[in-house]
């Protein structure tokens, strides 16, 4: 193949996904529309089209100027076209100047190719955005104004200074009042973006049945940003209640207390997925950074990493070398494991003994495909505590076994340190619990169940003062979170500092309502907000909830536990009693945690509570 130098662009259209998930007939009407402009601009400014890809189109020209002349041109007609046919849209370009390869059939290769892709990709909707090649070829041109970007990292590139061009006196046509492309320097653009969300991905494919995938993705990027200690991030359980809504950004923004939302889109068909996600400031509904990811199935681990370093740089975040090596830990580079991992993942987080269940298979059956797999063998440990005393199976013991598996596959894994931890808990052994808690807290300072879990390890034995630092703690690492504010209610009651504790008891009470304006069919919240109600002596309110969680979930055994303790401190002792001997009969186990629950402090001279007591302890 011949080689020469040239200056590329590559263009698609801004937001084509979503719109094609709407209307499909009306995209490819852009896209028709989109293949005549470029045609027809192209040709005019003495270039060639070089191929259509779906909604991208590459063109070559003989110099930068014809280059970015065209790209300008494209975008304004683009722009002005497509409102005569129903859906103003806009278009994004890269545009980049080097040597390409050259086959028979006019195709081009090389690295120029994929470094203008790469700086499309880079370009919010309406920009046509150069490298720093292009703008040194046209620096002595008062017709092209630029405005900096400041350097990116683009895959396969490396680092690159990128600059948004206009051309001619419209300069406020790419940078309109209040875009997040307003600043000259990329620090201002930046300034005050601290705290993020992300919200549930949403599931594009045909069948509509990868919910669990979108899921598993959104959820992978947002743990690994709660590892970055420069970043807030909100509670998957707070962000994921946004599913489906159609709220403003600004309004979602506003409710659950941060500056930026991370929101997208997955497509999965065959061995193909696409993965459309965009970053937006939720104090003013800009855009700040989006993306799409077309890649086999394969590179799923890869794209992972991709959006994160991204948002990480479009953040203007500064990462740690201990921060990085937790963002790119990846336990199994096997799809099909990881896929049953997440199915796995997204029904464990349904809390019910039945879902629970069927995550344990999922997890098992990662492990069976991925025998190496540590994360998964980490879900299986769990799964089996939770659904210790459902049955006669030994969950204990199996628990046991996974998660020393997934110690022995990844000793640097505080998952699994974490749910080692829970299962030495589950046997009444604090002290090798305690060491594994410990462990998980060195290895990961920002886990919330690490110090979530190791507090009630240390409320059960006994430990209230380290318990409270705990739960305040995990507190401050998920400060949306309600169960650890409950908690600390709980222990500052049973260390009898009552204000303090009816302080915590206030403050739950608001962060559960909260959480159940967003999640009115969940049952696990109801009931702790029912014990708080109990203590704050809103008696009727505290009754409705109780039958709320009861008839959302009759036979879960916490739910059933939570509805003795608010029936207890209601003075119900009858029917307090019964709520907790059905608690047990539905599978309650570890018989540690009453004797220090003050919630029965009524009934602990009752002789069937100290029979109900004696049959806990013996199951």
């Amino acid at each position: 193949m011949r080689r020469t130098l040239v200056a590329l662009w590559f263009a698609d259209i801004a937001g084509y996904s979503e719109h094609a998930a709407e209307d499909e007939s009306s995209a490819l009407r852009l896209v028709e529309l989109l293949q005549t402009l470029s045609r027809e601009t192209v040709t005019r400014y003495h270039g060639r089209v070089v191929k259509f890809l779906g909604d991208a189109v590459l063109a070559e020209f003989p110099s930068a100027e014809l280059a970015v002349l065209s790209a300008a041109a494209l975008s304004r007609q683009y722009e002005e076209r497509s409102a005569t046919i129903g859906h103003a849209g806009r278009v994004r370009v890269g545009v980049h100047l080097g040597d390409v390869a050259v086959a028979p059939d006019g195709d081009v290769y090389g690295d120029t190719v994929n470094a203008a892709a790469r700086i499309q990709q880079a370009a919010a909707a309406g920009q046509v955005v150069v490298s720093q090649d292009i703008r040194r070829q046209l620096r002595s041109r008062r017709d092209f104004r630029f405005q900096d970007l400041g350097e990116h990292s683009l895959k396969g590139v490396g680092l690159i200074e990128l600059h948004v061009v206009n051309v001619g006196n419209d300069w406020t046509k790419f940078f309109p009042a209040g875009s997040t492309t307003e600043s000259s320097r990329p620090e201002e653009r930046k300034q005050g973006l601290h705290s993020l969300a992300v919200l549930p991905f949403t599931d594009l494919s045909a069948e509509r049945d990868q919910e669990y995938f979108a899921d598993g993705i959104a959820e992978e990027i947002l743990n690994a940003f709660t590892k970055l200690g420069e970043l807030h991030v909100a509670a998957r359980t707070s962000s994921f209640a946004f599913r489906g809504t159609n709220l403003d950004a600004r309004e979602i923004g506003t409710r659950l207390g941060v500056d930026v939302l991370l929101a997208g889109s997955v497509r999965k068909a065959g061995k193909r997925v696409r993965i459309t996600v965009q970053l937006i400031d939720s104090r003013t509904g800009h855009h700040v950074w989006s993306e799409r990811f077309d890649r086999e199935i394969d590179d799923i681990f890869a794209i992972q990493d991709e959006i994160a370093q991204s948002v990480i740089q479009a953040l203007g975040l500064s990462v740690t070398v201990g921060e990085e090596r937790r963002l790119r830990r990846r336990s199994t580079t096997n799809v099909e494991a990881y896929e049953f991992y997440l199915r796995g993942r997204k029904l464990f987080q349904k809390w019910t003994r039945q879902n629970i269940a069927l995550a344990r298979a999922m997890f098992e059956r990662a492990t069976e495909i991925d025998p190496r797999f540590a994360g998964a063998w980490a879900g299986l440990a769990t799964a089996h505590i939770h659904l210790h005393g459902c049955d006669n199976e030994p969950h204990l013991e199996k628990a046991r076994h996974a998660s020393a598996r997934a110690l022995e596959l990844d000793p640097s894994s505080a998952e699994a340190h974490v749910a080692a931890g829970q299962g030495f808990s589950m046997e009444q052994r604090y002290g090798e619990a305690a060491m594994e808690f410990e462990r998980a807290i060195e290895l990961d300072p920002t886990l919330f169940d690490a110090r979530y879990y190791y507090g009630r390890a240390c409320f059960k034995g006994g430990e209230l003062e380290k318990s409270l630092h705990l739960f305040e703690q995990a507190q401050k690492l998920r400060s949306d979170d309600y169960e650890s504010v409950y908690l600390i209610g709980l222990v500052l009651m049973q260390l009898g500092r009552a204000n303090e504790a009816r302080d915590a008891q206030q403050d739950a009470l608001k962060r559960v309502t909260k959480y159940i304006d967003l999640n009115p069919d969940e049952a696990r919240p109801y009931i702790l907000a029912a014990g708080a109600l109990a203590r704050l002596g809103q008696r009727e309110r505290a009754k409705q909830w109780i039958d709320r969680a009861q008839s959302l979930a009759p036979d879960d055994d916490a739910i059933l536990y939570n509805a003795g303790c608010a029936l207890a401190i209601l003075g119900e002792q009858d029917k307090a009693l019964d709520a907790l001997e059905r608690a047990i009969d539905a599978g309650l186990a570890g018989g540690d945690w009453v004797p220090q629950d003050p919630d029965w402090e009524s009934l602990r001279d009752q002789t069937r509570f100290k029979e109900l007591v004696a049959r806990l302890a013996a199951s």
